[in-house]
């Protein structure tokens, strides 16, 4: 294929369609026209030069060749050339020819058992290509379904954009390219250039709120049109890692990475690990752990870091200062109001929070308190206070340039579920809220196009390792890298 050879056959269309539209203009003088009118010449100039392209790359002799072989590593043999349509992203369709490859046989003419649908477009796969559409087509898609608070909403803003298609194939599409980035969570979130010396990397560990769709079980009542559904509350778990230099200040070269989870405390600490293990740790100067009091996320991180065999000297907790300002507030609720205002406890006992003085509070609230509050006021102190001394140590934190609040992940807890998943009326399968929570994480992180860019590659060299490394896999080069070595 040459590049004059396209370019002789496009360019007297594109030079009668130029004339065309010029002499429309001096006619009309409707600028709006003329705007639209070019816009749909350069789509079907697009979609005319990418089906020339990719439908003579897929007919290439030694690409089909290269094909079989993989075919044969993977049981599966060509059968012929099948017409297959593939979504471009500016809403059009183009017809190309796809080799399509099938189970073999098994011995003696007998079929192999399985379901139907067996084949498989291995040029499309190793390009990249999901659900017979380009990514740019899947991105810009799904994109818009995952900030759009609804999907109705997102297939009528589309097809303002000139693309064409249903809500149950935008839901197909989310599911679709969720599950698959879903395989390779936490290396397919970096480009491979992170660098990490000297930096301060800051987890933040929490929990939402999304209401679950759960079928009821057993018999329709009588007149019931549909089987009726569970809402139950439900809490994924999210975490958000993010970078900070030697002063305590946010490195904006370095996007934050958000993932989440509808599993448990341990499902989310599993995933964490994933993250962690993709980053180059040993490069940081300090790895901080931020949470509020909940017992699981401590517990988890001490399990974590024993797995990993990280540095403890690195390691710092923090318990979240505006959860324990909180928690102090009923502390302080024991004391009457009158004492509280004329001895000035609020300020008072906010400073020795602040110093982490966790002993001289408990002195304050034996001077202060009396009878049965005394007791509750002093058991609240043991198992929240005392438990959490050395994760309250926020002047000294200060000085070491470590943050003392968990205001990131709350702010990416509000953005990657609040603002789609919680929405009032919406009610999730937990396979789809799954794949909503890791797909909005890459998106609000600022990660979303190396997460795209990623996807498509990984595939290809999925299918490619069990194949000849000098053959096709030197055309796809990943850009994930190991800092680790591997």
């Amino acid at each position: 294929m040459q590049t004059k050879h396209i370019l002789q056959l496009f360019m007297p269309y594109i030079q009668k369609e130029i004339e065309n539209l010029t002499e429309k203009l001096k006619q009309t003088w409707n600028l709006k026209e003329f705007e639209e009118d070019v816009l749909k010449l350069m789509a079907h100039l697009e979609a005319c030069l990418i089906g020339h392209i990719v439908d003579e790359c897929l007919k290439d002799a030694t690409f089909l060749d290269q094909l079989k072989v993989l075919a044969g590593k993977l049981g599966m043999k060509f059968k012929e050339y099948r017409p297959l349509q593939l979504h471009l992203s500016n809403g059009l369709q183009i017809t190309i020819a796809s080799p399509y490859f099938l189970k073999s046989t098994g011995k003696r003419g007998r079929k192999k058992k399985g379901p139907n649908g067996r084949g498989k477009h291995l040029g499309l796969a190793v390009m990249g290509i999901l659900g017979q559409a380009t990514p740019t087509f899947l991105s810009q898609v799904v994109q818009m379904a995952l900030l759009c608070p609804s999907f109705e909403v997102a297939k009528e803003v589309l097809a303002e954009q000139g693309v064409i298609i249903n809500v149950k194939t935008i839901r197909r599409y989310c599911r679709l390219i969720g599950e698959a980035g879903m395989k390779w969570r936490g290396k397919i979130s970096l480009d491979g250039t992170e660098t990490l010396t000297g930096v301060t990397m800051v987890v933040g560990i929490d929990g939402g709120r999304l209401r679950e769709r759960r079928c009821k079980r057993g018999r329709w009542k009588k007149g019931q049109k549909r089987a009726g559904f569970h809402t139950d509350w439900r809490e994924p778990k999210l975490f958000t890692i993010y970078f900070l230099n030697g002063e305590g200040k946010v490195i904006s070269e370095l996007a934050p990475l958000h993932d989440a989870t509808m599993g448990d405390h341990q499902a989310v600490f599993t995933l964490l690990k994933q993250y962690l293990t993709a980053l180059p740790v040993a490069e940081v100067d300090k790895l901080v752990f931020c949470g509020d009091g909940a017992p699981w996320i401590w517990s988890d991180v001490v399990t974590l870091c024993a797995e990993m065999a990280l540095d403890m000297t690195k390691v710092h907790q923090v318990l979240d200062y505006t959860h324990a300002k909180q928690q102090l507030g009923i502390l302080l609720d024991y004391v009457g109001k009158r004492k509280r205002k004329k001895e000035k406890l609020d300020s008072k006992w906010h400073g020795h929070l602040w110093n982490g003085d966790i002993d001289l509070l408990k002195k304050e609230i034996e001077q202060q308190c009396v009878g049965k509050k005394q007791v509750a006021a002093l058991n609240k102190w043991r198992k929240y206070f005392k438990k959490n001394e050395s994760r309250m140590q926020y002047q000294a934190f200060k000085k070491q340039a470590i943050p003392c609040g968990s205001g990131s992940v709350e702010s990416a807890i509000r953005r990657v579920i609040n603002l789609r998943l919680k929405a009032p009326g919406s009610f999730w399968l937990i396979e789809m809220a799954e794949a909503f929570l890791f797909l909005r994480s890459q998106l609000i992180s600022g990660r979303w196009s190396i997460m795209i860019r990623n996807l498509t590659r990984q595939m290809a060299r999925t299918l490619l390792r069990i194949h000849d490394e000098n053959c096709l896999v030197n055309h796809f080069q990943p850009r994930l890298t190991n800092h680790h070595g591997g």
